[in-house]
This record gives C-alpha cells, sequence and structure tokens, in this order.
C-alpha cells in the first residue's frame, strides 16, 4: 500500500503543477524513487507511460480552456501548457481532440478527456498485470536497441504478438513517437517487484533488415505457441542446433529479426 500511495503522491504533485515545467527526476523524488524505477512502476499501475499522462492531461485541461476561455488566444493557452508555439499546439490537439482548436472553439464540440488517475490499491495494480495474456515463457537476456518509423504500431505488434508491455514516453511536435520501452512483462515481475531492466528502448529511426535482438527465453515451446495463437505467421520452427541450444527467429513488423534461444 505504500508503494501506491507513493506513486499518488507523485500524480498528485503533477496534478499541482501541470501548468509547469514537469521534470521526471522531480517527479519521481515525490515517490521517494529513481526516475527509471518510477516510470516503469508508473506505467504498469496505470497503463500509461508517465509523459503520455502528462501530455493527455495537459491537452484535456487545455480543451476546457478553448471552450470556456473564449477571450484568451489560442497562443496562450499553447504556451500555458508547454508548447512553444501555436502550430505544435493546434497538432497535438488536434491529434488528441480529432478537431484543431479554432474548430473546437467555433463550434463547442465536445472533446476528448483524459481524467487525473487515482490510484486507490494494489490490488487495481495487481489486477491490470493479471490482465495481461498468459504467455508460459520468461525472457532472460535480450539486445538493448530497436529502430523503427512507426512507433505506435510497433508498441501495439509487441503487445498483441509476444505479449509484452510497450510504453512511448516522449513525441515530437507531430505526434510521432521518438523514444519507448519495450518491456517483457508480466512474467518477469512478481507482486509489483521489478527485477532490473530487461527490455529494450526504441528510438525513432530506420529499422534494421536483420537479427536486432538475441534473446535467451525460458520455455521457447510455449513462446512459440503464444506468436502463433496471435496470428503472426513469420516465425521460424524451433530448431537444434550444434551447440546445444533450440533456437527460433520472428519477423518484426518492421522486417527486423528477433532470434530466440533456449538453453535445455
Amino acid at each position: 500500500m505504500e508503494t501506491i500511495n507513493c506513486i499518488q503522491r507523485a500524480i498528485d504533485f503533477v496534478e499541482d503543477n501541470i501548468c509547469d515545467e514537469l521534470n521526471p527526476e522531480v517527479i519521481a523524488g515525490q515517490a521517494y524513487m529513481s526516475s527509471f524505477h518510477f516510470q516503469r512502476l508508473f506505467s504498469i499501475v496505470c497503463g500509461v507511460s508517465l509523459g503520455e499522462y502528462i501530455r493527455s492531461r495537459r491537452l484535456t485541461l487545455a480543451g476546457i480552456d478553448i471552450i470556456e476561455a473564449s477571450d484568451t488566444k489560442v497562443i496562450d493557452i499553447a504556451f500555458k501548457y508547454g508548447y512553444e508555439s501555436p502550430e505544435s499546439f493546434s497538432r497535438a490537439f488536434t491529434r488528441f481532440h480529432g478537431i484543431s482548436p479554432m474548430a473546437a472553439r467555433s463550434h463547442r464540440d465536445k472533446l476528448h478527456s483524459f481524467a487525473s488517475i487515482s490510484v486507490q490499491s494494489i490490488l487495481g495494480g495487481k489486477q491490470m498485470i493479471q490482465g495481461l495474456k498468459e504467455r508460459g515463457y520468461t525472457v532472460r537476456e535480450n539486445g538493448p536497441v530497436y529502430y523503427t518509423k512507426d512507433m505506435d504500431r510497433t508498441a501495439s505488434w509487441f503487445e498483441s504478438v509476444l505479449g509484452w508491455y510497450a510504453g512511448i514516453d516522449q513525441r515530437n511536435d507531430n505526434g510521432d513517437g521518438t523514444y519507448g520501452c519495450v518491456l517483457p512483462l508480466p512474467g518477469e515481475i512478481s507482486n509489483m517487484t521489478l527485477v532490473p531492466f530487461n527490455g529494450f528502448h526504441m528510438f525513432y529511426g530506420e529499422p534494421a533488415k536483420q537479427t536486432v535482438a538475441f534473446m535467451r527465453v525460458d520455455n521457447i515451446d510455449n513462446l512459440y505457441s503464444f506468436v502463433r495463437k496471435s496470428g503472426w505467421t513469420q516465425i521460424g520452427e524451433i530448431t537444434i542446433q550444434p551447440w546445444g541450444g533450440r533456437e527460433c527467429d520472428i519477423v518484426t513488423i518492421d522486417g527486423g529479426v528477433m532470434r530466440f534461444f533456449q538453453l535445455d
């Protein structure tokens, strides 16, 4: 329960300072955690990355200001919520609400809303984890970096095909993901205690059409079955290697190859 209270304290700090510059280190300090571990835990408990939460809350409040504060210029609302130009604000606003700021003000349309999060108990966090797909295998070792030019699509692929967690922490002014993390959850966590980071970092860039990860797993047969049941067909058969291990390759949605192996 204390962990959940710490997370809630950090969320309350974000809400109280939503119009100010928010530093992940300072936010994590409210929960007495490092920025790295806080952001991973926040994503697991809340179901959204810290960066996405801040962005969604700011755009929700900006939408209220657009409708209710009709005398306030759009550029002033943009600056209020941390956008450097009305153009970048308009792009983000349109992506989030599905309508431009000026159109929303003219037609007073009902806008999308992202409510502030209230973490009631650690049971809620556990239920979220239990709600993820049961996989039957655990990742032991892996590679650290993955490049993609469509981070939302790639994140969705990792979640639906491999049953991993993929969070997008940073976006550019066009709303494109530029940095995120992919974590092999939920099998690698227990009772809300995180193991050292063994996922990999996801960056915007030209995807590598080659082997992008060489990963040790337990229960490679379960991994194979899980991927096949997801409907993804670009997975090779499990083969026995001369050095004694068993391997299979998966071609990702970006054309890279993830090679998994098990030591029996």
